[in-house]
Order: structure tokens, then sequence, then C-alpha cells
């Protein structure tokens, strides 16, 4: 089953999450970065089993290393566990120098690779922020694309749907202060957001394109533009996202 390389953020979801990350900017530049990790089915299932005494799934030293990760000036300024996941809190002296990754669910993700921004920006009236998407990397195939198995593909659909039914992923830029204007996809107020993957919606696709799953297309940047089509799904074309606001 190659749903990794069609589900672009399920190794960020490993386990039945729903991640929401928002990164508010002000006009000087400086920016907060919140992120909300809620669990639920078999993950919270195992959050719960651990228990008091049980190991921490998520600490304030995986935050610590996670604003490491995000860039020079960043921060941890709260963490917060909650019965079912939990809420951290970062502060951002300089958003350009940011290197944005999606927060981990699991040990052993790789957010970094799959979704990842970089911004720029230009302090004035309005002021310009950037949001820097990158080009997926290029999937190198040595063998010829194996034969759909319809039945092993519906099979697989449905093993991930008992793992990922209630997962979702959401990236969004909240502008503090007026939107001008942008060329971003969506928009609701001062909110840009940048991806929306619920989970439940790319798998619906998937059945109807079986194109899409085991022996689909080599090259991530062709199903990406396919799955940019579905409607409920918002995932960024690479490029800039520009945000004038004051």
């Amino acid at each position: 089953m190659r749903l990794a390389a069609v589900l672009l953020a399920a190794v960020v979801l490993s386990g039945c999450f729903q991640v929401a990350s928002v990164i508010t900017v002000r006009a000087d530049g400086s920016a907060m970065i919140r992120d909300d990790v809620t669990l639920s089915g078999m993950a919270l299932l195992a959050f719960e089993e651990a228990g008091a005494d049980g190991p921490a799934l998520f600490s304030r030293n995986d935050m610590v290393r996670r604003a490491r990760a995000l860039g020079e000036g960043v921060r941890l300024v709260s963490f917060e566990t909650r019965d079912d996941g939990y809420a951290a809190v970062y502060a951002v002296d300089d958003v350009r120098r940011i290197a944005y990754a999606a927060p981990s669910a699991g040990e052993g993700s790789d957010a970094g690779e799959t979704v990842a921004l970089s911004f720029g920006f230009d302090e004035g009236d309005p002021s310009v922020l950037l949001a820097f998407v990158p080009k997926p990397p290029a999937q190198k195939r040595t063998e010829p694309p194996a034969e759909l198995d319809m039945g092993g593909q519906e099979q697989a659909l449905e093993m991930a749907r008992g793992f990922l039914a209630n997962a979702r992923m959401t990236v969004a830029i909240e502008i503090e202060g007026d939107l001008v204007d942008t060329n971003a996809p969506a928009v609701d107020g001062s909110r840009v957001t940048v991806y929306d993957v619920p989970f439940d919606v790319l798998l619906d696709a998937m059945a109807e394109n079986p194109a899409l799953g085991a022996g689909g297309p080599p090259d991530p940047a062709a199903v990406l533009s396919t799955l940019r089509t579905v409607e409920g799904l918002t995932i960024p074309a690479p490029g800039t996202i520009r945000v004038r606001f004051r």
C-alpha cells in the first residue's frame, strides 16, 4: 500500500489525529505559532492507557526541540496537555527566519518533507507577507508501475479509514490587522488557509480515482495536482502566496 505517497501528511498523522497549526503574523514581521493536536480513536485509547504513571506521549522537551527546529528566534511560550492532546504556543521574533514544518503527531514522522513553508516579509503600508510553498521532491521509479489490484486497493483503503477516519490537518496564516488583498485561494476574514486536509475526503477521492493509490503516477507533483481539484481539500500549488495587510 503506497498511501504515504498520496496522503501528503499521513506521516504527520500517524494515528487518529487532528492537527491544527495557526501562524499569526503582525505588521512588524513578528509572529506567533499555535499548534493544537487532538487525538481520537485508537490514538486516544493508547494515550489514555498510558495513564498518569505512563510515559508522556507529548512533553515540554519535545516542544522546546520543535521551537529550535522552527528557526532562529523561535521560543516556546506555553505548553498545555489536555485529556485528548495538547496545545503549544511559540513566539517568533522574525517571520522570515521560520523554517516551518507541520507539528509531528508521532515520533519518527517526516513532517518537514511533507508540509513545509518559508516566508518573506516587507514591512510597510501595507506590509507584505510572502509564504513560499516548495515543489514536492521528485520520486524516482526504478521499476515500471504495478498493475492496479482493485481488490487490494479497496482493502487498503478500508484499513486506512480505520486509522484515519477522523484525521484532519490544517495549516493557516492569521493576519493581525486588516487584510488588503491576497492571491491565496482560501480566505476567511483575516485568515488564509494554506492546507486543509480532512482525510475522509482524501480517502473518498482515492476510492473514486484508484490511480491515486498503488500503481498511480510516479510523480508526487502529478498526484498533488489531481488532489487540488478535489472539493473539500485545500492543497497549495508550489509557488508564492502573497498577503498584503496593515
